[in-house]
């Protein structure tokens, strides 16, 4: 994949949640994937319906800015509603370049004087009002949403983040936003590895400045230290 792709893929979330072009009638999902190996995958999708929704479904309006050959990409319709996917694999955290958001592991070594699984800690930081204000140039008016009228906008969509990881969950943090605190949900297995979800309406996560969403987590493997590159950088 160009670095260019990335960029634009890395951009997505940020262009759609920011865009009042987009009438606010949408759902928005960002999932990750990290394996034993440090590699995984990484899914944005857009569900939307009414005249955004026949817009995806007819691909004419391509919110995901999607043109790239290593990126998968598809679009679902039914019962009304359509969503389109992206979904990008990579080999290393390291790989990827992106804008307005952070992603890194940091491994803290194993237990049992070695014999033991790794502690790691998975991290994502959110640049929201660094975003907000990049998409919000030259338009007029206020670059932050009052709460009242974000939520009038946006009424009850949701904004989702999740990571599914291998082994345990030591520890997932809830995310706060200003009065109101996300608490993380942790579904899953040990061999299929846990998923850790925050879920919160969609002009909730617009009140915020900065996003940080952290898990530790223990599991047999390889996990070098990662960490996404900010776009443009090599």
């Amino acid at each position: 994949m160009k670095a260019g792709d990335l960029r634009r893929t890395a951009r997505a979330a940020t262009v759609i949640v920011c865009s009042l072009a987009l009438s606010a009638c949408f759902d928005l999902s960002q999932k990750l994937s990290i394996g034993r190996t440090g590699s995984g995958s990484y899914e944005i999708a857009i569900a939307a319906q009414g005249l955004l929704g026949e817009a995806l479904k007819d691909k004419k309006e391509s919110a995901l800015d999607l043109r790239e050959n290593n990126v998968k990409t598809r679009v679902i319709a039914a019962n009304g509603k359509t969503t389109q996917l992206a979904i990008m694999d990579f080999k290393s955290l390291s790989d990827l370049r992106l804008s307005d958001e952070s992603l890194s592991l940091a491994n803290h070594g194993r237990s049992w004087l070695g014999l033991g699984p790794s502690h790691v800690t998975f991290r994502r930081t959110f640049l929201v009002d660094r975003a907000r204000r990049e998409n919000a140039r030259g338009s007029h008016g206020d670059e932050r949403f009052g709460t009242e009228l974000a939520q009038t906008m946006f009424g009850d969509h949701t904004y989702v983040f999740s990571v599914t990881l291998p082994g345990s969950i030591d520890r997932a943090a809830p995310v706060k936003i200003g009065r109101t605190i996300i608490k993380p949900q942790v579904t899953g297995n040990m061999l299929h590895g846990h998923t850790v979800t925050w879920r919160m309406p969609l002009y909730t996560m617009l009140q915020a400045k900065l996003l940080t969403f952290e898990v530790d987590f223990s599991a047999y493997g390889s996990f070098p230290d990662a960490q996404s590159l900010p776009a443009g950088e090599s």
